[in-house]
């Protein structure tokens, strides 16, 4: 088959075509050849259209890739001023790691295995192009339009337009958003269009394009590539990529060609929740979209003809949840109660017992804030039964003693949701959550493998040594001398909690660090120091007091500021709305901590110290969730460490064990292992294992 036995339209748009069986599968049937300039060499698995491509391998097609480096600010410096052999070492090392990243884990997924293969079988193959400050407009618009060229050996057709970067899941459609077609068989104009993409891609292919630097796939990750698709039998890795795009086409929340699709990570996990009865926990990553996962079950829950309560321990996730679930199910009509924050409407007569009868014929979704859920009135009302599939967001909130209450109704499918679902110190309110929920569903899906699947961002972690001021030390050593006298009148050690006194200077002295006075000119100059315009941070505070001066200080240093935080008297939303169009620096206390997505956030700073881990995990999430044009985030972290006296007691030792174990946990996982390496000087100075401060701290239930 030919390309002209297709009509192929003028332009495709995802929301109103489905461009994978409109023109991306058809072409690529039809095609001996296929040239495209790409993003990074790792997201190749997302633009090779799998169920075609069966058909391309048998009629001798190839395919040309131009791809860029995934490089750091730094490196992408060097790469502009360094000698040559100096340059090839550094795109080695980068596409190396993009290699590693994709058999990063212990059972690599078939699309890495089968690109392996493509690439060593040379039915792919790729050249790296990096465009300098001297590249001319096109060369740039070309880069960002993703340009493509398919050829059946006499016809052509080229498209160009965008992807969806963000997106790491197979697709059918390559990921394309959007696309202009030009074919060879066209009038004019197109022919035109198509001829500067043709001629554009060939003279890029052989390096003749100024300002932009194009280099050979380096020899040593060839070899890698060809080691790990030794023993790879191409087409029946092909049939388990079919067998994943099948599942994501089971799971997809909106059926419609242009609605997202699940990742395999999340089709996995679903698949294993309703194995084990359709009850469990879901331990998955912050920004790792559990959300959208739970959504996938919610859609399919319609289809059993359930009714779904969603459990939010948030306002701002009770409206961010009617948000997203009338974005992402689209295609069908879904009736929504929202409960709490103003929302009273389920308790007018009869109305949440309807709501949540059985037998409406109706998709409906009653979304409520946990407390107001847990209320004598809100369980009196609800019609219990299997019907009823309940969805618990921070599932992790409702361990603590008057949320627990939720768990008297009596349902058919649960499903919670957390990066974090134990309870710090909360043995009892972590084992209620795993009674009524069924257990966590393995595996869980960490930080790392969401790192390593590109769903979400890499990034740097920079911790800033803070001392306290003489006033705070002296006063810092004043109480610490109280509390060893304390403890050395107790013959057979103390209980904290039984003893008022003891436990209000410990947490007194906590406050010091909490509170200390450097953290705001400590802000100020990390701010000088690194800030550059259009970047959008975000500095994480303590208090209300903190953060107002912090705010101010960097308003009179003349740095774009502006707060958020519960209570404030401006418009959250608005100032959400801002910082997204403009960037700036937004200080906040706790509610970023919970919910609330600015995925284009590039960089934090966390002056705020906490004794719950989940807190900074959420933080480090926070900012790590992909966006456009965003390749590396940058967290600062104020780490307080007052001056010790010999032979100081523990409790003193525990306040640095806290700062610390936050400050380990975001190391280790950063692309800088330099200031993990600090971290263990500094843990090594107080004599404290720092293998030990992955585990411990408290709960925090307060919102």
């Amino acid at each position: 088959m030919s390309f002209d036995s297709f009509e192929f339209k003028a332009s495709y748009n995802k929301a109103e075509d489905d461009i994978a069986e409109g023109f991306y599968l058809p072409c690529m049937r039809a095609s001996v050849r296929y040239d495209r300039i790409s993003g990074f060499f790792g997201s190749t698995i997302y633009i090779i259209a799998w169920s075609a491509l069966k058909e391309f391998i048998m009629r001798g097609g190839r395919m040309r890739l131009i791809c860029s480096p995934y490089i750091s600010d730094a490196d992408e410096a060097a790469l502009a001023e360094g000698y040559s052999a100096r340059n090839n070492e550094l795109l080695a090392d980068a596409i190396k790691e993009e290699v590693e990243a994709l058999f990063a884990s212990p059972d690599p997924s078939a699309p890495a295995r089968l690109l392996a293969y493509l690439v060593s079988e040379k039915i792919i193959d790729v050249k790296i192009a990096v465009p300098g400050d001297k590249a001319g407009a096109d060369a740039r618009r070309m880069f960002h339009d993703k340009v493509g060229v398919f050829s059946d050996g006499a016809l052509s057709v080229g498209f160009r337009g965008s992807m969806n970067e963000t997106f790491k899941g197979l697709s059918s459609d390559g990921n394309i958003e959007s696309i202009d077609v030009f074919p060879s068989w066209a009038d004019a104009r197109d022919r035109e269009r198509l001829e500067t993409a043709v001629g554009f891609f060939a003279r890029l292919w052989e390096g003749v394009i100024p300002g932009v630097a194009v280099y050979s796939f380096p020899s040593d990750v060839k070899a890698v590539l060809k080691d790990k698709a030794k023993g790879a039998d191409w087409e029946q890795l092909l049939e388990e990529i079919k067998v994943t795009q099948s599942l994501a086409a089971k799971w997809k929340p909106d059926k419609r060609p242009g609605g997202y699709s699940p990742r395999e990570h999340q089709t996995n996990a679903l698949e294993a929740w309703t194995a084990a009865g359709r009850r469990g926990v879901f331990e998955h990553a912050t920004g790792s979209g559990k959300t959208f996962t739970a959504m996938c079950a919610i859609r399919d829950a319609f289809g059993r003809g359930e009714t779904v309560i969603v459990l939010v321990p948030s306002r701002d996730l009770l409206g961010q949840w009617y948000d997203e679930l009338t974005k992402t199910i689209g295609d069908i009509k879904v009736y929504y109660l929202l409960c709490g924050d103003g929302h009273t409407e389920w308790r007018h007569g009869n109305t949440l017992t309807s709501w949540t009868s059985p037998g409406s014929g109706q998709n409906r979704v009653i979304i409520s804030t946990m407390d107001t859920a847990a209320s004598p009135d809100f369980i009196r009302r609800v019609a219990q039964g299997t019907h009823l599939f309940i969805v618990a967001d921070e599932v992790h909130r409702l361990g603590s003693p008057e949320r627990r209450k939720i768990f008297v109704l009596d349902t058919g499918a649960r499903l919670g949701l957390s990066a974090t679902p134990c309870r710090y110190g909360d043995p009892v309110g972590t084992q209620a959550i795993m009674d009524y929920f069924g257990g966590i569903i393995p595996p869980p899906f960490t930080l790392e493998d969401a790192i390593h699947a590109g769903v979400l961002t890499k990034y740097f972690y920079h911790p800033q040594k803070l001392s306290l001021t003489k006033a705070e030390q002296a006063r810092w050593d004043e109480i610490t001398e109280e509390v060893r006298k304390l403890l050395a009148r107790s013959k057979g050690g103390v209980d904290i909690e039984s003893t008022p006194r003891l436990k209000m200077l410990i947490i007194n002295r906590a406050r010091i660090v909490k509170n200390a006075a450097g953290k705001v000119p400590l802000a100020l100059d990390v701010l000088r120091k690194n800030f550059k315009a259009g970047q959008k941070w975000i500095v994480y505070c303590d208090n209300i007091d903190q953060l107002k001066a912090v705010l101010h200080s960097a308003m009179a240093a003349g740095f774009d500021a502006y707060e958020y935080y519960a209570g404030m008297a401006g418009d959250r939303d608005m100032t959400i709305s801002y910082f997204e169009d403009n960037g700036g620096v937004l200080v906040s206390i706790k509610c970023l901590d919970e919910g609330v997505d600015i995925p284009s956030t590039t960089h934090a700073l966390i002056l705020a110290s906490s004794q719950n881990p989940r807190e900074f995990i959420q933080r480090r999430g926070r900012i790590l969730r992909r966006a456009k044009g965003k390749h590396f985030a940058e967290l600062y972290d104020a780490i307080t460490i007052p001056v010790m006296a010999e032979g100081e007691d523990e409790k003193s030792l525990s306040i640095i064990t806290a700062e610390l174990s936050r400050a380990i946990q975001f190391g280790e996982s950063a692309e800088n292992y330099s200031g993990f390496t600090d971290l263990k000087n500094i843990a090594a100075e107080f004599q404290i294992d720092f293998n030990t401060l992955r585990n411990g701290g408290l709960e925090d239930d307060d919102e």
